[in-house]
């Protein structure tokens, strides 16, 4: 099952779930006019085929008091699913991928303080061989960060119930 294969009833349950990560089974279903059993049923088929990866909390970083650091680096031929595979392991290390262009890694990483974020750099970065050059840019403001598809925005046949107003 890829995002392609996708109906229009698992496509409608993402996006409540989008909406309200929160939301029951019976809630999904009675907002989507279907039962609990058929939602539960599709979200753990979705979960068995990597669509739905994990249910958690998105929190502001810099209102806990974090410092996020984007980080961009040029490594050597060959060496990038090694080198992207050992900075994944790091516990500062939130997202990272692997691309093409004039930096092979990008990740987003942080901080309590820039006395940590200074020994990521000078005992990881610099200790990693392969890594050609790096670049690293501290976040000032964060303005889109869903970390999420919403299906909806592409497919406006997506029509769902408005949650009851309690």
């Amino acid at each position: 099952m890829s995002g392609r294969d996708l109906d229009e009833t698992d496509k409608r349950i993402l996006k409540v779930l989008h909406e309200d990560g929160r939301a029951t089974y019976n809630e999904i279903g009675e907002r989507l006019d279907i039962t609990g059993n058929t939602v539960r049923r599709r979200m753990d088929e979705m979960r068995e085929k990597g669509i739905i990866r994990k249910f958690t909390v998105l929190t502001d970083p810099a209102e806990l008091g974090y410092l996020t650091v984007a980080f961009g680096l040029s490594v050597e031929a060959g060496r990038t699913d090694e080198i992207a595979d050992e900075l994944a392991e790091h516990e500062c290390v939130f997202k990272l991928w692997v691309l093409s262009g004039t930096h092979n890694v990008i990740f987003d990483a942080r901080f309590c303080d820039n006395e940590q974020f200074q020994n990521f750099v000078h005992d990881t970065l610099h200790n990693i061989e392969g890594v050609s050059s790096y670049e690293s840019s501290i976040m000032t403001r964060s303005v889109a960060d869903e970390g999420s598809v919403v299906l909806s925005e592409r497919d406006e046949s997506l029509e769902i119930a408005p949650p009851e107003e309690e």
